[in-house]
Parts: structure tokens; C-alpha cells; sequence
């Protein structure tokens, strides 16, 4: 199999795929045949997706075509890709050293499914790793991004979702843990609480030991999604309170502190718009309101501290 994530999925014909040379997807107008799994069902086109294995050799296949029905979504270089069909999504990714011991999505997934949550979450469909890679097929969450929406809003509705996401953040709160993992134990890979290091290390006590130099509390941490971006708010304009959240994989218990702080300091919580230029203060509007807001609801930070300390490191880091 090639290195290239973008080779993971090849088109066999207008109705199946070849998934990482060891899967074939099948989009049908009738219920799957005995021996294939059961994926999705389309109701609204009359279509159901399956999973099966080649009986023998895998079978001839070409690149995708430009109007083939999986289409790619996002393309992150030579380390993931994520492709859609329909309501359904594939996301591809390489397993890298210090994913191997980290919380996996579907894990955090599998277990936000069990939990009486106010907003929607995909839902875990199929998941698979081999030859270095992890596949996972996942539910699409209703709605466009917040990115997309976001310059049609009023005030209003903006202030709205802030407060929103202000909800889930408290929401996610109530289970606590007292080291700084994920859902499961394993590693939280969130690098700004590790920054400017060839080599991450995402170790229980190594995090907990840079987040007392910060100045963070540490005797009990708190469940967080730590990557609450703009693309990754599911928003329906025209019901009020109605969101979703996609894109589960740095997920676990923080100090307090970081998650008004994470929004402080993180240009990767801005906005992603080609048509604006990376310097304009515009693309940091999302995430500087929700650490305003927090500040209001009374979440303290460190932001000073923190980019002191990052400073520090990266200084530091061009010196070796």
C-alpha cells in the first residue's frame, strides 16, 4: 500500500470502494447481501452502505473521479484525509508515535454516546487499524460549520453560540478525573500543553508538571474538548440552541485554567477564511469572545504565563 493517505480509497466502480486494499465499501438501493456489515442506511436516497472483504486478490481499481460520490473533504498532507458519502464520513489517519498511547476518537465517542448530552456528536459506525493506519467511519452531524455561517450573523446570533459553547464547556465539567488523560486513562495529546518539542510528551505527570510551572491548578482536572474551533461546531441558523460537535480527538481532563486559556492563546481556534488575510485580527473574533465570556462566567487563566513560557521554549528550541 502506498505511504500517501490520499491512495487509502480507491474507486472499484460508481457503487464500491477499496478501503486501505482490505475493505470494500458498497453503496446499494437494497439492504446488504449475507456477509457484508451493515453501515448506514440513507432513508432520503434510498441507499444502504456496507462493508465486506475481497474474496481473493483485491480487486482492479482507479483513482476517484471528480464527480465519483466519495468525495474528499480535507486533505491534512501526508498524516490524514477525510472523505464523504452522503451521510456518512471516512476519516483516514496515520498512527504516529504519540497516538499510539493517546485516547482514540471513536473510544472518546463510544463513551460520550453513553452520556446524556445536550448537543449532537457523530456517531461511531465502524472502526479498524492496520499497516500504520486508523479508519474510522463515522455519522455526518446535521448542520453547516460555524466557520461557514458566521459572517451572515448578527450579534445576536453570535453572542448566542458563544454562550453556547460557554453551556457545553460547563456541561463537559461534571466528570472530573484526577490526572491529566483521556476519557480511558490513556494519553491527552494536546500539544499547547507541550510546545516546541521535536518529541511530545503527553505523559500523565509530564503534563501535569508543565501545567503547575504555568501556574495551573492541579489537584482535580476536568473533562474538556480542547480543539473547539469554528470548523468544528455543527450550527443550524433558525434553531435557536440547536449545535453539534465534531472532531473528538483531543479530548480530556484539563486544570481549569486551560480552557479559558486555550481560547486565549490559540491561533488554531481561529478562523480559516482564503479570502482574508492571515494577519487581519477578524480571524480571531470566535475565539477571543468565548475566553471573554469565560473570563465573565468566572474561569480563570493564564495567558501571560503561557505565552512567557511558549516564548521561552521556542527560543529555547532554536538554540539546540
Amino acid at each position: 500500500m502506498s505511504d500517501l493517505v490520499l491512495e487509502s480509497v480507491k474507486e472499484i466502480d460508481e457503487t464500491s470502494w477499496l478501503v486501505g486494499n482490505r475493505l470494500i465499501l458498497h453503496k446499494k438501493p437494497f439492504p446488504p447481501e449475507s456477509g457484508h456489515e451493515r453501515l448506514w442506511d440513507d432513508a432520503r436516497h434510498s441507499s444502504y452502505y456496507s462493508l465486506s472483504s475481497p474474496t481473493s486478490q483485491p480487486p482492479q481499481t482507479y483513482d476517484l473521479p471528480p464527480d465519483s460520490h466519495m468525495h474528499l473533504e480535507r486533505n491534512a498532507g501526508k498524516t490524514s484525509a477525510i472523505w464523504s458519502l452522503g451521510d456518512v464520513f471516512l476519516k483516514v489517519k496515520i498512527i504516529t508515535s504519540h497516538a499510539e498511547n493517546a485516547t482514540k476518537e471513536h473510544d472518546t465517542l463510544r463513551w460520550l454516546a453513553r452520556q446524556n448530552l445536550s448537543f449532537a456528536i457523530p456517531k461511531v459506525l465502524y472502526q479498524a487499524e492496520w499497516s500504520g493506519r486508523s479508519y474510522l467511519f463515522l455519522s455526518r452531524v446535521p448542520g453547516q460549520t460555524l466557520e461557514s455561517s458566521w459572517r451572515e450573523l448578527g450579534d445576536e446570533e453570535k453572542q448566542s453560540y458563544v454562550d453556547r459553547i460557554i453551556d457545553v464547556c460547563k456541561e463537559l465539567s461534571v466528570w472530573t478525573s484526577q490526572a491529566i488523560t483521556g476519557v480511558d486513562g490513556a494519553h491527552f495529546p494536546e500539544r499547547w500543553l507541550d510546545p516546541c518539542r521535536d518529541q511530545y510528551d503527553f505523559r500523565p505527570e509530564a503534563l501535569q508538571r508543565n501545567c503547575s510551572e504555568l501556574g495551573m491548578g492541579c489537584s482535580t482536572f476536568m473533562l474538556y474538548h480542547s480543539d473547539l474551533a469554528p470548523s468544528n461546531i455543527m450550527v443550524q441558523p433558525g434553531h435557536k440552541g440547536a449545535i453539534g460537535i465534531i472532531d473528538w480527538e483531543i479530548v480530556g481532563y484539563v486544570p481549569v485554567e486551560w480552557v479559558r486559556t486555550k481560547f486565549g492563546v490559540s491561533w488554531g481556534l481561529d478562523f480559516e477564511w482564503p479570502d482574508v488575510d492571515s494577519d487581519d485580527p477578524v480571524l480571531a473574533e470566535w475565539r477571543n469572545r468565548v475566553a471573554h465570556q469565560l473570563g465573565e462566567e468566572g474561569f480563570p487563566e493564564v495567558m501571560g504565563t503561557w505565552k512567557r513560557w511558549f516564548r521561552e521554549r521556542l527560543a529555547t528550541r532554536g538554540t539546540r
